[in-house]
């Protein structure tokens, strides 16, 4: 029944999603089940407004795969230029990169596309948390992968460097 209240598919799957990494989704099993399964018999990886959204893409891939449900590596395509890269916005996504990473593990051996975004998503995060741990201060957020350590013009005490 608490599935059913999030109305938006989106919501149901963040709501799996939240309920798996507090332990709490053994309670829900037939919920979740019922849910996933719904998603997929509606092919609704693919045929929804979210196609573009990669966080959406990603959740829903994994948590489908994660039980066993064939979504072809395809659904990623639409997130690759011409040259088969992924395109270079990606990398402000966070979340989305985030997402992808992990349904990167859910590859089966062949699967080029998962690889590639595996590789892809390592990269750009590991770049990301190093520019986020060159230079912060007490009760600041990472600075922004736009700033570099000599353009960081910072009044205050500096807490703590990362190499």
């Amino acid at each position: 029944m608490m599935l059913a209240n999030a109305s938006k598919p989106l919501d149901q799957l963040e709501l799996i999603n939240t309920l798996e990494r507090l332990g709490l989704s053994y309670h829900f099993v037939d919920e979740i089940k019922s849910t996933l399964k719904s998603l997929f018999d509606e092919n609704h990886i693919e045929n929804t407004e979210t196609v573009h959204d990669l966080y959406a893409i990603a959740l829903e891939f994994r948590l489908l795969r994660q039980r066993g449900y064939h979504v072809p590596q395809e659904v990623f395509n639409h997130f690759k230029d011409e040259q088969g890269n992924f395109r270079a916005w990606i990398h402000d996504d966070l979340k989305g990169m985030l997402n992808l990473y992990e349904a990167s593990y859910f590859l089966v051996e062949g699967e080029n596309i998962l690889e590639d975004a595996r590789d892809f998503t390592t990269k750009n995060l590991e770049n990301y948390v190093k520019k986020c741990n060159t230079i912060f201060r007490v009760g600041e957020p990472c600075l922004g992968a736009s700033i570099g350590l000599e353009d960081a013009k910072i009044g205050g005490p500096l807490v703590h460097q990362f190499v």
